[in-house]
């Protein structure tokens, strides 16, 4: 099997051990493959979530494929067990199962500061305290006890939504409002332990980071657990291993056990569900598992994406429905209105676009509601490329402050001309501070420049650095052998394209949130001219600048002993990149550093850009 096909079968046992029914688990299956689909390129698009910008607090995870996929099964059987339950046909085992996946989408969608008040609060009863003390012993953060509070009111109103009357909550002798929980939950505990390894990120299914003899007096955790250390580690892989630490059984074991506190399965305080008929078999026993998939079945799922996929493209709307998990939330007419606000609560996850097609519903896009850490919502742009030129784009504000109670933000939808660029550089608006040069400029600067250009290549290839990991042969053009640096300059483009790039922060800071701008690929060998603006007060230093693929530290192509050149504008640095390193539809990052008094490189800034295909326009 290739790793598509293992994805497919790990998605399929997933929704087959929430959902026992063949037919259901793969419509299920189905469905969270074609909102993968559809929102694929997007998860790697949120530059203010780098490691540089983490003192603002924004730490929406940006999952690997598999641990989207996980989590987009987790919402979409959402639909099928509500309609299941409507029918009063549920078992205990089946709202057991629902209530645990639900906790465990609802906090890995915002945090691992909700992880752990979920998991901690509302599947076992440790004390707010206890909370506390499990995630400063983890992350060395420190939030106040109203964010506490907080963040399990907003979960307990989730809960309360998604499974009404089921539920009911009562008041503490402390006054603590909490669900009414199960007389016995002994014979549960061995459930939950394996509904936590099944709903445990499947990135992280192998990696056990707090160790077996855990003391936080003597023993720090390791740097992809903690983010403290020398070792320098994302920060998505630290939220994701903090999540994991929250819910895999064996690891938070460990964890409280280290803190001295009762061990989980001695603490579990799953709720009493109040069903009308409770004759149904109500054991704690599994299920059978299902068989694997079929070849047929196989066929079936990946023609149905492809059948999607290729509706999208030919899709020519003229309304468009947002709705956010789940819920229609705005309606455009496109032949009338251009615009639409809305307001979304603390705690929403996902938003859906979608239009009807030949009288059928049809996804355009997805985006997940991003959060800070535990100050609510974050704010995120996004656009969705639309026929005839124009783009939906929406806002998500920063959510505003409430006294108690979930925070608000506003979602802007707008339908707009499109910011994209096209190849021979016809005047169009775009995102980010990224300008195109006009057609005859661009032209005679190819017939100026291209002498100077390919001379300074030759001159300055010695300076680049370029790997051969099998990441970057897929950078590359298929069957062609990896350029050496000598072979860019005999090879050398026969076209050069110029572009200047905001600074991610001023970007992130300016009007209009992160969007983020796009360099065109063309079909030909290129040779990009990327213009890096720098301050005033370092246009003396010596710099280096190298390519990454965004969120991956390793290195792609690199330039040393930089210096910065003069303009109108102010002082720049030049980056030469060959067009040949990049691939459509990803995005990179030029991380520009500099020489300090110690001689150690020092972090200028970074200027995130998308690659996408170059399109050929007429005048």
């Amino acid at each position: 099997m290739n790793g598509k096909e293992d994805l497919l079968e790990k998605g399929f046992e997933l929704a087959h051990f929430i959902f026992p029914s063949r037919s259901d688990a793969l419509c299920i299956l189905t469905g969270a493959m074609n909102k993968l689909k559809a929102q694929r390129g997007r998860e790697d698009r949120r530059s203010y979530w780098r490691d540089k910008y983490l003192k603002r607090g924004i730490t929406r995870i940006t999952r690997e494929e598999c641990d989207t996929l996980q989590w987009l099964i987790f919402f979409e059987s959402d639909q099928y067990e509500k309609a299941h339950e409507a029918n009063g046909a549920p078992t205990l085992r089946d709202l057991v199962v629902r209530y645990i996946k639900n906790l465990v989408r609802m906090t890995t969608a915002m945090s691992s500061f909700h992880v752990n008040i979920g998991l901690h609060r509302l599947l076992h009863n440790y004390s707010t305290s206890e909370t506390q003390r499990v995630y400063e012993a983890v992350t060395d953060k420190y939030p106040g006890a109203d964010e506490y509070r907080r963040a399990k009111g907003v979960l307990m109103s989730k809960l309360e939504k998604r499974f009404g009357a089921l539920l009911k909550t009562l008041k503490t002798q402390h006054g603590e409002l909490r669900f009414e929980a199960l007389a016995d939950q002994t014979p549960w505990a061995d459930l939950v332990n394996v509904c936590l390894k099944a709903f445990t990120p499947w990135s992280t299914a192998k990696t056990c980071l707090v160790p077996t003899n855990f003391d936080p007096a003597h023993r720090r955790l390791p740097s992809h657990l903690s983010g403290k250390g020398q070792e320098k580690t994302s920060q998505n892989e630290v939220e994701m291993n903090r999540c994991h630490a929250f819910i895999e059984p064996v690891c938070y074991d460990r964890l409280m056990h280290g803190l001295s506190f009762n061990p989980p399965g001695k603490m579990l305080a799953l709720p009493r569900f109040f069903m009308e008929n409770n004759n149904h078999e109500n054991t704690a026993d599994q299920p059978p598992r299902a068989s694997g998939l079929t070849a047929e079945e196989r066929k079936e799922i990946t023609n149905s994406i492809s059948h999607e996929a290729e509706r999208r493209q030919k899709a020519s709307p003229q309304s468009l429905t947002v709705l956010v998990d789940g819920v229609e939330c705005a309606r455009l007419d496109l032949t009338r209105a251009t615009e639409r606000q809305f307001d979304i609560e603390e705690g929403a996850e996902l938003i859906e676009v979608r239009t009807e097609d030949d009288g059928e519903s049809l996804l355009l896009a997805v985006h997940p509601v991003m959060y800070t850490e535990w100050l609510g919502i974050a704010p995120s742009r996004f656009a969705v490329p639309l026929k005839g030129g124009k783009d939906l784009v929406l806002s998500v504000s920063k959510g505003r402050e409430a006294a108690e109670g979930p925070r608000c933000a506003t979602v802007s939808a707008s339908y707009r001309p499109s910011a994209r660029l096209s190849w021979w550089g016809k005047a169009e608006s775009t995102p980010g501070g990224l300008r195109s040069v006009p057609k005859f400029a661009f032209i005679s600067a190819v017939l100026i420049a291209l002498g100077w250009i390919l001379g300074s290549v030759a001159h300055r290839v010695p300076t680049f650095q370029l790997s051969t990991s099998e990441s970057v042969q897929g950078f590359l053009p298929k069957q062609q052998p990896t350029p050496s640096p000598l072979a860019v300059s005999r090879n050398a483009p026969n076209l050069i394209a110029f572009y200047t790039l905001l600074p991610d922060d001023v970007r992130v800071r300016g009007e209009g949130g992160a969007d983020v701008p796009s360099v065109m690929v063309p079909q030909q060998p290129t040779l990009l001219n990327l213009e890096l603006p720098v301050e005033a007060a370092d246009q003396h230093k010596i710099f280096r600048a190298a390519l990454k693929s965004f969120l991956k530290e390793k290195e792609i192509l690199s330039e040393n002993i930089l210096t910065a050149k003069h303009k109108a504008s102010g002082p720049v640095v030049v980056f030469l990149l060959p067009s040949v390193f990049l691939e459509s539809n990803v995005d990179y990052v030029v991380d520009l550093r500099c020489r300090g008094a110690a001689g150690e490189l020092e972090e200028v800034n970074t200027y995130t850009f998308h690659a996408v295909h170059a399109v050929r326009t007429d005048d």
